[in-house]
């Protein structure tokens, strides 16, 4: 749980900058670059970095707290979070001094590159070769939040000069080579810039390798995919909470006068059932992903992350069919926000860890397979 000072300030960027730009930031596409750096500003893109370096010093929880609470309000805004807080979460092991003040200053955005064309799996198809302490990257990397608009990117690739493996590397937004669309590729929420990234191949310096031979693994596994798993979570359970809250409202608000043939909804059992599900849906990932951050330090700590994700992001869906039902006409009304929450949650459902995929892992935990296979 956030300290009282932390909340304040996200209630207050919520507040002044987030809910005025979301309906603008969905509308029109465009990056939330206001209420980003509005959210560094206060210091939140720092929230768990070590107050030594200017950071804030918490953890998964309260990352997954405060990307809950703006995907409530904007869900482009809290997917851009979701993936700059799983990065950082990598940096803060390996990145120079320097850079972790930027971000803790709110200078520095960061995302992931980690899923390929036609490779459904954890480990990348690319290729990486290495000749006189300069690294040559190559790859087409899919659903990159922050497409364009990050300052730096963390990216999986294979070992150098071999195919499979995997290596990790920090690669600057401006690093020769690397190729982002003009435009969004109208994939990912509509205002997050996610968009696929080519890499043709992009140069880096062999400094920039994160976690050195043999700890890329350890990276994916114990932190890129855990803090990946929630923080998707989180972002689901804010859509569906906000979808939850808008059905209440115009179930139990003021009745425009063509209705008074028939019964409030709020009278009729078929209603409320529909928000019975929904708020049971609600609760059911809440649950499921406190209880996942609690048990992340335990043995089965990755299983009980990868089911909050993949039981989020179906829950989500669900919620969200169920709220254009019970809102009925009034679910397309701009002011509601639930038609756009209703794309914002399908869509969520998808990305570089998908709710498939996070099912997929699961089978594979439950088959004994590798997950890195």
């Amino acid at each position: 749980m956030m300290a009282r000072n932390h909340r304040d300030a996200l209630d207050r960027v919520l507040r002044t900058t987030i809910e005025r730009r979301a309906r603008e930031t969905d509308g029109a596409g465009r990056f939330p670059r206001e209420n980003i750096d509005a959210l560094g500003q206060a210091g939140l893109l720092g929230l768990t970095l070590p107050t030594g370096h200017g950071g804030y010093g918490l953890g998964l929880g309260e990352a997954v707290e405060v990307t809950g609470l703006v995907a409530r309000v904007c869900g482009s805004t809290a997917a851009v979070l979701a993936a700059h807080y799983a990065a950082t979460a990598v940096l803060v092991r390996h990145a120079d001094p320097a850079l972790l003040r930027a971000i803790a200053a709110g200078r520095h955005l960061s995302s992931l590159a980690l899923a390929e064309t036609g490779n459904p799996g954890l480990v990348p198809a690319g290729r990486v070769e290495s000749r006189g302490g300069v690294v040559a990257l190559s790859a087409r990397k899919n659903w990159v939040v922050s497409a364009g608009e990050a300052d730096s990117y963390v990216w999986t690739g294979p070992r150098a000069g071999q195919r499979g493996g995997l290596s990790l590397w920090l690669v600057p937004a401006e690093a020769p080579g690397l190729c982002v669309p003009a435009s969004a590729d109208a994939v990912g929420l509509r205002g997050s810039a996610t968009a696929s990234i080519t890499a043709d191949p992009v140069l880096v310096p062999s400094s920039a390798e994160i976690g050195g031979e043999g700890g890329a693994v350890q990276e994916l596994l114990e932190v890129i995919l855990p803090w990946s798993c929630a923080l998707q979570a989180a972002l689901a359970l804010g859509l569906m909470e906000a979808v939850l809250a808008r059905g209440v409202e115009c179930v139990t608000g003021p009745q425009p006068s063509w209705s008074r043939w028939q019964d409030p909804p709020a009278e009729q059992p078929e209603v409320r059932a529909d928000l019975a599900r929904m708020r049971t849906r609600v609760d059911t990932a809440e649950l499921v992903l406190a209880d996942a951050v609690q048990h992340d330090w335990r043995p089965d700590g990755l299983q009980r992350l990868l089911q909050a994700r993949a039981i989020s992001g179906e829950n989500a869906v669900q919620v969200a069919e169920l709220g254009i039902k019970v809102c009925g006409q009034h679910a397309f009304r701009q002011d509601y926000g639930v038609e756009r929450r209703f794309r914002d949650a399908h869509t969520a459902a998808h990305g570089q860890l998908a709710a498939d995929r996070a099912l997929d892992l699961l089978g594979r935990i439950a088959c004994g397979n590798a997950l890195l296979a």
